[in-house]
């Protein structure tokens, strides 16, 4: 049964953001100063690199939004600098196409430490197997030998399991919900 407080707390996003429940679409407005507030000051690239912190923001905004609603993202800004809403939305195209190839690309490098992580995870597990048949004698030296050979093995696959699974699920559908939940992005620009 619900009553009054887990109500008003399952419908609190429609307290902060325009949500359309025909059309199934959220709004969020981001509002700066000039668009070179949303570039990394610290690049010097042929085209503007989007700062992490305006990153940051349009992630968050898309956490705080139910699954079930597309986003439309609204980024005004008090002066426009010369930039034009065609120039902007290049910009963003383009350093979502860079943002998802980083991704990946670290991805597929995290992917091969896991892979190397379980490669030294097999030779450790080879030797414990192998010293433990070849030493005859039980002694202490011996047991310590065996139970910090199992605790290594152990960390070794559990750590090469949750990049290769946890890791990767949480980034491949953080990715996956961007590109199936972004409805569109506006740049409101001063006349």
């Amino acid at each position: 049964m619900k009553n009054g407080p887990i109500k008003e707390y399952e419908f609190i996003e429609e307290e902060f953001f325009d949500i359309d429940k025909e059309r199934r679409t959220a709004r969020v407005k981001l509002a700066f100063d000039k668009p070179s507030s949303i570039f990394d000051v610290n690049y010097s690239a042929k085209m503007p690199v989007f700062s992490d912190d305006f990153s940051n923001r349009i992630t968050y905004a898309f956490r705080m939004i139910p699954a079930k609603y597309k986003v439309e993202l609204d980024v005004t800004f008090a002066d426009a600098e010369g930039y034009t809403d065609e120039m902007l939305r290049k910009f963003f195209k383009k350093n979502l196409m860079l943002d998802f190839k980083t991704q990946i690309s670290d991805e597929n490098r995290r992917g091969r430490v896991a892979f190397g992580l379980i490669g030294v995870g097999v030779i450790m597990f080879a030797a414990m197997i192998l010293m433990n048949r070849l030493w005859i004698t039980d002694s202490v030296i011996k047991d310590i030998f065996v139970y910090v050979s199992d605790i290594a093995t152990t960390v070794t696959f559990w750590e090469a399991m949750t990049i290769l699974v946890v890791e990767r699920k949480e980034k491949r559908s953080a990715r996956t919900s961007l590109a199936a939940r972004f409805a569109s992005i506006n740049f409101h620009l001063p006349e």
